[in-house]
């Protein structure tokens, strides 16, 4: 009966009187008073909260501001760093400038992707990557193995709660760990830098949000996983369990009241302004009303006497009007108990008694769908566990697979990595149902190619952008030829729906525990879809080793290419494009240095912009920030949009140019045509003609030609200089007065400085070519 809704409303009708006397009293006296009361100590919670959100939010943008530093440090990248021998020490020194600026981190920490052998750069020193884990900072909770884990999936930052940390072997320490990937926002990044923030760092800003009374203080992750704790007078037990009750609230609620262990509490939750972050305080309801416990202990008693008195006549006539019900509801939990098991708590006798018949019908069948949904969530656990590396030793993996239904009873294995092509336009052409199908699609049809070599199990990528295949082959199919059948038969099944993949392949291995490389080496050579392009199937062992002192850079394309955009020459700056990136495709560049040479393309494009003093509008703004997030799959995406922006750049600078008068750039070069072979003709002589200051005028010609002006006239001169010595018997002085040219050292120079040999050499070399 107590449980039934059912009686309440017969309750509820009888008590409604005296519920609305009280609640006239109480809304009036007592309500408004403790409101009042508590609104001030909520909203004085609350400012104390956003400045602690404040301030731990400012130091997370200057983390990740740092991390863009450090990825823009040209003595911090992975080349620079390793270049010879005092790489780790400028990098350490650099390190060291970093920390000394900011007092919130301990230490920084620096890791490159895919180097050998592997080290820690920290602003404390350099250090081999087993002896960072085992003796300088040793985390419980945080090995080695799931450090490379993180490191090679990370492509956003993220932070890692206070944990227990064995500083240098003998003092033992609490840390958060903030994770950034570099560069930041890189799909691929080359490496990540570890900022390590001492506990003392988050208290001291902890200290002042509950002020003088007692309570809780949590920092919590999207998750709501708890990154950081301030306790000030409550058990530990308690906050254990305000966080169960935390985490069992609606997304987005702000205050809320809780119970805990006989003790109410009142929580503010305030979220991040910059990352799904939460910040939460909670404290006792008993000390913020504890000033006016003694004035309202009368008015609660006889609020109290009333509402008894009131409750004692209700549950006499609801009992009354409730007993032939509740028999009729006694009968069927007698005769079906299962179905009472099934359904809970009944709420409402009669709809208790029409669903526990339902319940009946259904229970065979639900009991089955949940015992396979457990088992399928399982298999895929163990799948990834494989893959991933997450168990080192073979009875590691025997008990693993002896519960996830997975058969790995052949010889031989291998890992395949398929990347979705174009996958913007694969989740822009299908809804999210849709897209989940097709994946799911992909996964039934690898497995049934895989049948003949043996047997295959896949799972979804965690970005959702492709398929990870584990391939569990038979004896005598451990062959790079038996891969590459199966990848094309996969291929030309997508083609069917309309999509196509980039295969990455690893090795073949014969270790179970060795998955796991097989797992990462598929992965770089997928990689390699941003050169290679998509509708690939790329093995690792196929990609060529780096080759030492191979000149990759294309130097002369992008000086080409700040040219056209200097001249906002958008004919030749498409061609120029074109080259550069066709040089990194041709060079056979590693999939590394491609992604650095193209970042620094993009570079080189907005420090052109910053030397022309060029305001950059909200539109161009936004177009060249494309470039700077790197989404794209292929080289040639890459290319269309550098091509695109670059052109919409060369419109704009056009747009900007100083002057365009075409007439008085037509007089100016006249003028300059005939007067050239002057010796007197100067920057002075042009403007004053014109009527120009030396310095506009110069300007002037430069916006409109791209060329300085006296660099244009000694271009002219050269160009007669070269005429008269194939063409004549003149002396080099003759010529030389000729051409408007004084002084025979300075012609001399100028001329060898562009045609590479001497006025007399270059009259011998056309002579002897005549």
């Amino acid at each position: 009966m107590i449980r039934s809704q059912r009686f309440y409303h017969y309750l509820f009708s009888y008590i409604l009187i005296t519920v609305l006397l009280l609640s006239i009293m109480s809304s009036v006296i007592y309500s408004s008073f403790l409101n009042t009361l508590r609104n001030e100590v909520e909203q004085s919670t609350i400012a104390s909260l956003d400045q602690f959100r404040d301030a731990v939010d400012l130091r997370m943008q200057e983390l990740d501001r740092m991390a863009m530093q450090i990825s823009a440090n040209p003595l911090l990248t992975p080349f620079m760093v390793t270049e010879d021998g005092y790489g780790p020490y400028k990098a350490v020194a650099e390190l060291k400038q970093y920390l000394s600026t900011n007092l919130f981190i301990h230490d920084i920490v620096i890791r490159f992707n895919a180097r050998e052998p592997e080290q820690m750069y920290g602003a404390s020193g350099t250090y081999g990557i087993d002896l960072f884990f085992e003796d300088i900072y040793g985390y419980r909770n945080w090995s080695k193995a799931d450090f490379l884990q993180t490191s090679a999936s990370l492509q956003s930052p993220v932070i890692r709660p206070l944990e227990p940390v064995r500083f240098n072997r003998f003092t033992d320490e609490r840390f958060a760990t903030y994770i950034a990937p570099l560069p930041a926002g890189s799909d691929t990044p080359y490496g990540i830098v570890l900022f390590l923030i001492a506990e003392n760092a988050f208290r001291s800003l902890a200290m002042n949000v509950l002020g003088d009374y007692d309570g809780l203080l949590y920092v919590l992750d999207e998750r709501f996983g708890l990154l950081y704790e301030y306790r000030k007078g409550e058990s530990q037990e308690t906050s254990e369990r305000m966080l169960e009750q935390i985490r069992g609230q609606e997304p987005d609620w702000r205050i809320g009241s809780f119970d805990v262990q006989d003790r109410k509490f009142t929580a503010v939750r305030l979220p991040s302004g910059s990352r799904d972050r939460s910040y939460v305080a909670v404290m006792p309801e008993g000390q913020i009303m504890r000033k006016v416990d003694e004035t309202r202990v009368l008015f609660n008693a006889t609020v109290i006497s009333v509402f008894v008195l009131g409750v004692i006549l209700a549950v006499g006539f609801s009992i009354r009007h409730y007993k032939p019900l509740q028999r009729l509801a006694g009968i069927v939990s007698s005769e079906h108990q299962g179905a009472i098991a099934a359904l809970g708590k009944p709420r409402d006798e009669l709809a208790f008694i029409s669903s526990a018949i339902t319940q009946m019908a259904r229970e065979n069948e639900g009991l089955l769908h949940r015992l396979r949904s457990q088992a399928g969530a399982l298999r895929e656990q163990a799948l990834l566990s494989l893959i991933k590396g997450k168990l080192k030793t073979r009875e590691e993996w025997d008990d693993m697979l002896s519960f996830s239904n997975l058969r790995l009873d052949r010889p031989h294995f291998a890992v395949m990595l398929f990347l979705i092509d174009d996958y913007g336009g694969f989740r822009r052409d299908n809804s999210e149902s849709m897209q989940e199908l097709l994946k799911y699609s992909l996964i039934k049809v690898l497995e049934e190619l895989s049948v003949e070599a043996g047997s295959g199990y896949g799972i979804e990528l965690i970005d959702g952008r492709g398929i990870a295949f584990l391939l569990n082959l038979n004896e005598g199919f451990d062959d790079p030829a038996v891969l590459r059948e199966i990848a094309e038969k996969a291929k030309q099944a997508f083609l069917q729906f309309r999509f196509t993949v980039t295969a990455g392949i690893g090795g073949i291995c014969s270790d179970i525990t060795a998955i796991s490389q097989s797992y990462v080496e598929a992965s770089h050579a997928a990689r390699h879809r941003f050169v290679r392009g998509g509708n690939q199937i790329i093995f690792f062992h196929d990609i060529e080793p780096v080759k030492p002192g191979e000149r990759w850079y294309p130097v002369e394309h992008v000086e080409q290419l700040v040219k056209a955009i200097k001249q906002g020459n958008s004919c030749e700056l498409g061609e120029t494009v074109r080259e550069a990136f066709r040089h990194i495709v041709e060079m056979n560049v590693p999939i590394e240095a491609a992604e650095s040479i193209c970042f620094d393309i993009v570079n080189n494009i907005v420090k052109t912009l910053i030397e022309l003093d060029i305001e950059i509008d909200e539109d161009l703004g936004e177009t060249m920030e494309r470039l700077f997030v790197p989404r794209f799959e292929t080289i040639e995406e890459l290319e269309q949009a550098v091509t695109e922006i670059c052109s919409n750049v060369c419109r704009y600078i056009a747009d900007q140019k100083e002057s365009k008068n075409v007439l008085m750039l037509g007089r100016m070069m006249a003028f300059i045509e005939a007067h050239y072979t002057d010796h007197s003709i100067s920057l002075e002589v042009i403007a004053e003609q014109f009527g120009l200051s030396p310095s506009y005028a110069t300007r002037f010609f430069k916006d409109q030609t791209g060329n300085p002006l006296m660099r244009h006239i000694d271009a002219l001169r050269m160009r007669r200089a070269k005429h008269l010595l194939k063409t004549t018997k003149l002396n080099l002085k003759e010529i030389m007065m000729e051409v408007g040219y004084l002084d025979s050292t300075n012609f001399i120079r100028k001329f060898k400085k562009i045609e590479g040999v001497t006025p007399i050499q270059y009259r011998n070399l056309t002579n002897a070519g005549g």
